[in-house]
């Protein structure tokens, strides 16, 4: 194993970029040793390396100063700094520092990924394992490094790891498999997203399925996913889907506190109950997705069942927003038909009357056209329906109560006329930004003071309703 180092100082860096990179750095770089790494300066932490790369937009090397204002230790880029080491690629040393970093780890690594989903599916992984976990949504190769290696300074190198792992193009999930090395891999769903960078759904599956491939100790597979893989690799792969015919498996419900999950995660146990941190089936399949893999590592389910009932979510994933008489459901961080479906079945269980807010859905490449024509189908039922977007006039064009707007700045102006009882979903891909109309709203609420505190008489709640 490789020795450990609770810092990262001048000594390792020299060490890794030479046996690594062949990158000898001069003897005289003497700097403050650093704690983490980052690469873009609003994310510096004091005690941070700040790795200016260059970029499409500019070279980040014009943020330096402002890193290091915010604490970082020292810069690490392709351009001269007086507080820098200058590498021919600073890209690839924050990618040799992360490699290093899974070199030293000992620990089951959890890779996850699916079209929709990841971000949850690690959150509830992370709780009911007592892992370590990639922070958000960053799931890029730098990001993935920078993982690494804080998990390595943590000298817990034994402690499960649970990283998500996210791709939009061919070949990407080669290189991320490749720096994480997983131990376990885990795919939430296989549907048509990312198109104009891995092609069809046939792309889709194959680069998802790379995952499961890489995976050294355990595959597994959700509803969404199981019914894309072939079947060698099926042969090798958990199922998880709450009507499996055999665990895991588990049924779904609501009342009126909330949402439950009773699930039997192998043959030789006894059923759990839990309460689950968010409403919708998707929710409750991730859920057993994580028990399993939880038992796998040798976590008493019963723990962690507690822990998964405890998890946060990441905000703007079907997160329900109490405005007065009415529930926002905010899923505007982003779309794809499938989540679009999945948002659309959890408006339908919540409060009348019922009215959505949907953004294009981006990255369809030839199928767009054709997938927005299928969601006009799916919202006829939605009482009041806007398309924010040029692909959403698709959606709304054929509906009898429906508004279209360009983009959200134009729908901004008519904010007043959206409902104000009911339930109000919110959501299209993350470039529409919806998330200025969600914003608008809750605004509105804290202006005119209509906000209805969690557990009042009416069951009105602030929840996530998480995919």
């Amino acid at each position: 194993m490789t020795e450990l180092h609770p810092r990262l100082d001048m000594t390792t860096l020299r060490r890794v970029f030479a046996e690594r990179l062949g990158v000898h750095l001069a003897d005289d770089a003497g700097f403050e040793a650093a704690t983490g790494l980052a690469f873009h300066d609003r994310l510096v932490r004091p005690g941070d390396v700040f790795f200016a790369l260059p970029g499409g937009h500019g070279h980040g090397i014009a943020h330096a100063d402002a890193a290091l204002e915010r604490g970082a230790a020292f810069v690490v880029s392709d351009r001269p700094h007086a507080r820098g080491v200058v590498v021919p690629d600073p890209a690839a040393a924050l990618l040799a520092l992360g490699h290093e970093a899974r070199a030293a780890w000992s620990g089951p690594i959890v890779g996850i990924s699916g079209s929709v989903g990841k971000t949850t599916m690690k959150a509830l992984l992370a709780a009911a394992t007592g892992a370590h976990a990639s922070p958000g949504n960053r799931n890029t190769p730098l990001a993935l490094a920078c993982t690494l290696v804080e998990a390595w300074l943590s000298d817990d190198v034994e402690r499960p790891l649970v990283l998500e792992l996210g791709i939009d193009h061919v070949g990407e999930m080669d290189r991320l498999v490749d720096l994480v090395r997983p131990t376990h891999g885990l795919l939430t769903t296989i549907d048509l997203a990312h198109l104009d960078g891995l092609g069809d759904l046939e792309g889709v599956t194959r680069e998802k399925g790379r995952l499961l491939h890489a995976a050294t100790q355990g595959r597994y597979a959700g509803s969404g996913a199981w019914a894309r893989l072939d079947d060698e690799l099926r042969s090798r792969t958990t199922q998880y889907a709450l009507a499996a015919s055999q665990p895991p498996s588990g049924t779904y419900a609501t009342n009126e506190t909330g949402a439950t999950l009773e699930a039997r995660i192998h043959p030789d146990d006894a059923p759990v109950r839990l309460t689950l941190p968010g409403l919708g089936s998707a929710i409750a399949e991730h859920a057993l997705g994580a028990l399993r893999v939880a038992r796998d590592l040798g976590v008493d389910v019963g723990l962690a069942a507690a822990r998964i009932e405890a998890a946060s979510i990441e905000g703007r994933r079907l997160e329900a927003k109490r405005i007065g008489d009415l529930t926002v459901i905010d899923d505007t961080y982003n779309a794809s038909p499938t989540s679009m479906r999945l948002a659309l079945t959890v408006l339908r269980d919540m409060p009348l009357p019922h009215a959505a807010v949907l953004g294009d859905m981006r990255e369809l490449g030839a199928h767009a056209e054709g997938h927005h024509d299928t969601l006009a189908t799916l919202t006829k039922g939605v009482p009041t329906l806007w398309g924010v977007g040029p692909l959403s006039e698709r959606v709304v064009r054929s509906h009898p109560n429906a508004r279209h707007y360009p983009d959200v700045s134009a729908a901004l102006a008519d904010v007043d006329a959206l409902p104000k009882h009911g339930t109000l979903l919110v959501k299209g891909s993350r470039g529409i930004e919806l998330e200025r109309l969600v914003d608008a709203l809750v605004a509105r609420r804290d202006s005119d003071g209509s906000s209805t505190a969690a557990g009042s008489d009416d069951g009105a709640r602030d929840a996530v309703v998480a995919r």
